[in-house]
């Protein structure tokens, strides 16, 4: 057991020498540390030219995409098909086409302004096989309005004082393909919905990446979540990044009291 802890306590310092994606982040939150940037910003990581619209958010998404590679999956396939629903600015897209270059990626992301730059790393970096669509993934097509949140992230909303954005219903949107080797839903919130709308469509899909979201005033219904994966045959692991002393630090950002990653695969 000392000898695994040990280990442990070496393992930053090894990751600075063997992992460029770790080496990357270093560099990369040393540069974003300054207060002094001014908004979107240019610059160049793992081979790709990005544009980046909030330092911190593409920090995170930096750090659990390309360094711990929390979306990595097998597939025999060189052109996997992959739907990313709230690509955000494309950090999950240019890691699935620096994964397997020839896939055959298909994003939605509903934020404008996050589309512009979404849309900008796309063609910089000139992807092919690449389609993004400027719309939110739910349960119909009919237009919903939608809260921005400082183009950080978003959430479709019942007030008609928002922002009203085009939708595209998923279940439809998957009849087009016999399968479906990664699905992600990163829909803040709208995923419990989403995926009981598809469950009769899950039988395309090997992969399939949620982060679940839990509001604070409403009922928690991971349950429901998972009782549909598990109904339609898939085996799942949940992560996520708990509080120190959860039951007297509950942690409540921006109105949710839990978000999990799922990641589950047909068995």
């Amino acid at each position: 057991m000392l000898n695994k802890l040990f280990r442990q306590s070496l393992k930053p310092f090894s990751r600075v020498f063997n992992e460029k994606a770790y080496k990357e982040w270093l560099r990369l939150f040393d540069f974003f540390k300054n207060e002094q940037i001014k908004y979107p910003v240019a610059i160049k990581a793992m081979g790709y030219n990005w544009q980046v619209h909030h330092g911190a958010t593409f920090l995170n998404q930096f750090e659990s995409i390309f360094v711990d590679q929390i979306y990595q999956f097998n597939c025999d396939s060189k052109t996997p098909i992959i739907i990313d629903c709230g690509a955000n600015m494309g950090t999950s897209v240019l890691y699935f086409k620096w994964l397997f270059k020839e896939a055959k990626v298909y994003a939605f992301e509903p934020d404008k302004s996050i589309f512009e730059v979404l849309n900008h790393n796309v063609l910089t970096n000139k992807l092919n096989h690449v389609q993004i669509n400027n719309k939110a993934i739910w349960i119909d097509n009919q237009d919903m309005f939608f809260n921005a949140n400082n183009a950080q992230s978003g959430k479709l909303i019942q007030d008609e004082s928002s922002i009203k954005v085009e939708c595209v219903r998923l279940k439809t949107f998957m009849h087009d393909f016999k399968h479906i080797d990664f699905l992600k839903l990163d829909i803040e919130g709208a995923e419990l919905e989403v995926l009981q709308d598809i469950a009769g469509e899950l039988h395309r899909v090997k992969h399939l990446f949620i982060e679940y979201h839990s509001a604070i005033h409403e009922p928690q219904k991971l349950s429901h979540l998972l009782s549909i994966l598990e109904k339609e045959g898939f085996r799942y692991f949940i992560g996520g990044n708990p509080s120190k002393s959860p039951f007297t630090n509950s942690v409540v950002e921006e109105g949710m009291d839990l978000t999990l990653d799922i990641f589950a695969t047909k068995i």
